[in-house]
Protein backbone atom coordinates (compact mmCIF):
# COMPACT_ATOMS: atom_id res chain seq x y z
CA UNK A 1 0.00 0.00 0.00
CA UNK A 2 1.42 3.42 -1.06
CA UNK A 3 0.04 6.39 1.65
CA UNK A 4 0.80 7.54 4.62
CA UNK A 5 1.64 5.00 7.16
CA UNK A 6 1.89 5.30 11.16
CA UNK A 7 2.83 2.35 13.65
CA UNK A 8 2.95 2.81 16.86
CA UNK A 9 1.83 1.49 20.69
CA UNK A 10 -1.03 2.34 22.59
CA UNK A 11 -1.32 1.36 26.56
CA UNK A 12 -5.14 -0.12 25.79
CA UNK A 13 -6.63 -3.34 24.86
CA UNK A 14 -7.33 -4.19 21.11
CA UNK A 15 -11.15 -3.71 22.41
CA UNK A 16 -10.52 -0.19 23.67
CA UNK A 17 -8.68 0.72 20.21
CA UNK A 18 -11.33 -0.77 18.04
CA UNK A 19 -13.86 0.84 19.93
CA UNK A 20 -12.36 4.23 19.65
CA UNK A 21 -12.20 3.78 16.06
CA UNK A 22 -15.68 2.69 15.38
CA UNK A 23 -17.91 3.76 18.20
CA UNK A 24 -15.55 7.16 19.62
CA UNK A 25 -14.56 9.11 16.94
CA UNK A 26 -15.95 12.23 18.91
CA UNK A 27 -13.68 12.11 21.37
CA UNK A 28 -10.25 12.09 19.53
CA UNK A 29 -11.04 13.20 16.11
CA UNK A 30 -14.15 15.28 15.45
CA UNK A 31 -17.31 16.18 17.64
CA UNK A 32 -18.95 16.66 14.15
CA UNK A 33 -19.19 12.83 12.79
CA UNK A 34 -21.18 9.80 12.94
CA UNK A 35 -20.26 6.01 14.07
CA UNK A 36 -18.40 3.85 11.85
CA UNK A 37 -19.75 0.80 14.12
CA UNK A 38 -21.64 -1.41 10.73
CA UNK A 39 -20.29 -2.50 7.76
CA UNK A 40 -21.85 -0.75 4.46
CA UNK A 41 -22.76 2.61 6.68
CA UNK A 42 -21.92 5.45 5.33
CA UNK A 43 -20.71 8.46 8.16
CA UNK A 44 -19.42 11.80 8.20
CA UNK A 45 -16.60 13.78 9.74
CA UNK A 46 -16.85 17.15 9.97
CA UNK A 47 -14.21 20.31 11.01
CA UNK A 48 -16.03 23.64 9.64
CA UNK A 49 -16.77 23.43 6.31
CA UNK A 50 -14.08 20.54 5.20
CA UNK A 51 -15.85 17.45 5.41
CA UNK A 52 -15.98 13.76 4.32
CA UNK A 53 -18.42 11.23 3.68
CA UNK A 54 -16.57 7.43 4.65
CA UNK A 55 -17.55 4.08 3.90
CA UNK A 56 -16.84 1.53 6.19
CA UNK A 57 -15.85 -1.53 4.25
CA UNK A 58 -14.60 -3.69 6.45
CA UNK A 59 -14.75 -4.71 10.39
CA UNK A 60 -12.62 -7.54 12.27
CA UNK A 61 -13.36 -6.82 15.54
CA UNK A 62 -10.36 -5.69 17.52
CA UNK A 63 -8.40 -6.64 14.75
CA UNK A 64 -9.31 -4.35 11.66
CA UNK A 65 -10.90 -1.83 10.65
CA UNK A 66 -11.41 0.15 6.57
CA UNK A 67 -13.03 2.66 5.12
CA UNK A 68 -13.26 4.61 1.45
CA UNK A 69 -13.34 7.90 1.37
CA UNK A 70 -16.35 8.42 -0.74
CA UNK A 71 -16.53 11.70 -0.88
CA UNK A 72 -13.93 14.76 0.39
CA UNK A 73 -14.12 18.44 -0.05
CA UNK A 74 -11.21 20.54 1.79
CA UNK A 75 -12.02 24.18 2.22
CA UNK A 76 -8.44 25.22 2.00
CA UNK A 77 -7.36 28.14 -0.26
CA UNK A 78 -4.19 27.51 -0.55
CA UNK A 79 -4.90 24.28 -2.61
CA UNK A 80 -6.29 24.51 -5.59
CA UNK A 81 -7.33 20.51 -5.44
CA UNK A 82 -10.42 20.24 -3.11
CA UNK A 83 -11.39 16.54 -3.17
CA UNK A 84 -7.81 14.88 -2.79
CA UNK A 85 -9.27 12.17 -0.87
CA UNK A 86 -11.94 11.25 -2.88
CA UNK A 87 -11.36 7.42 -3.59
CA UNK A 88 -8.30 6.92 -0.68
CA UNK A 89 -8.23 4.61 1.63
CA UNK A 90 -8.17 4.13 5.10
CA UNK A 91 -6.60 1.13 7.19
CA UNK A 92 -6.45 0.12 11.16
CA UNK A 93 -4.49 -3.12 11.97
CA UNK A 94 -4.35 -3.75 15.73
CA UNK A 95 -2.60 -5.94 17.21
CA UNK A 96 -2.02 -6.95 21.19
CA UNK A 97 1.21 -6.54 22.68
CA UNK A 98 0.75 -8.61 25.95
CA UNK A 99 -2.55 -8.25 28.08
CA UNK A 100 -2.35 -4.58 28.26
CA UNK A 101 -0.65 -2.96 24.49
CA UNK A 102 -1.86 -2.59 21.58
CA UNK A 103 0.45 -2.02 18.57
CA UNK A 104 -1.89 0.44 15.94
CA UNK A 105 -1.09 0.05 12.38
CA UNK A 106 -2.44 3.02 10.41
CA UNK A 107 -2.51 3.54 6.40
CA UNK A 108 -4.37 6.36 4.39
CA UNK A 109 -4.14 4.78 1.21
CA UNK A 110 -3.67 7.11 -1.54
CA UNK A 111 -2.32 9.89 0.76
CA UNK A 112 0.93 10.34 -1.09
CA UNK A 113 3.94 13.15 -1.25
CA UNK A 114 2.26 14.29 -4.58
CA UNK A 115 -0.64 15.40 -3.10
CA UNK A 116 -1.18 19.08 -2.68
CA UNK A 117 -2.43 18.45 0.63
CA UNK A 118 -0.10 16.30 1.75
CA UNK A 119 2.07 18.02 4.38
CA UNK A 120 -1.66 19.57 5.99
CA UNK A 121 -3.08 16.26 6.10
CA UNK A 122 -0.16 14.54 7.21
CA UNK A 123 0.05 16.64 10.05
CA UNK A 124 -2.89 16.40 11.31
CA UNK A 125 -3.11 12.92 11.13
CA UNK A 126 -0.05 12.99 13.64
CA UNK A 127 -1.60 15.39 15.85
CA UNK A 128 -5.36 13.14 15.69
CA UNK A 129 -3.52 9.93 16.02
CA UNK A 130 -0.39 10.62 19.03
CA UNK A 131 -2.30 13.85 20.11
CA UNK A 132 -5.80 12.58 20.80
CA UNK A 133 -6.35 9.11 20.12
CA UNK A 134 -3.94 7.65 21.77
CA UNK A 135 -4.68 10.33 24.81
CA UNK A 136 -7.62 10.10 25.04
CA UNK A 137 -6.93 6.08 25.15
CA UNK A 138 -4.09 6.80 27.52
CA UNK A 139 -6.08 9.05 29.56
CA UNK A 140 -9.61 9.60 29.08
CA UNK A 141 -9.35 12.31 27.31
CA UNK A 142 -8.63 13.38 23.64
CA UNK A 143 -8.00 16.48 21.77
CA UNK A 144 -11.15 16.21 18.50
CA UNK A 145 -11.63 18.93 16.14
CA UNK A 146 -14.67 20.68 18.00
CA UNK A 147 -17.61 21.25 15.26
CA UNK A 148 -20.27 23.76 16.00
Amino acid sequence: MTGFSRTFEINASAEEVYQAITMGITHWWTTGSGSASQVGTVFATRFGKTYNHIKVSQLIANQRVEWDIEEHFHDNESLTRDDEWTGTKIHWNLSPVGETKTRLSFTHEGLVESMECSEICEAGWDFFLFESLKTYLESGKGQPFQHE
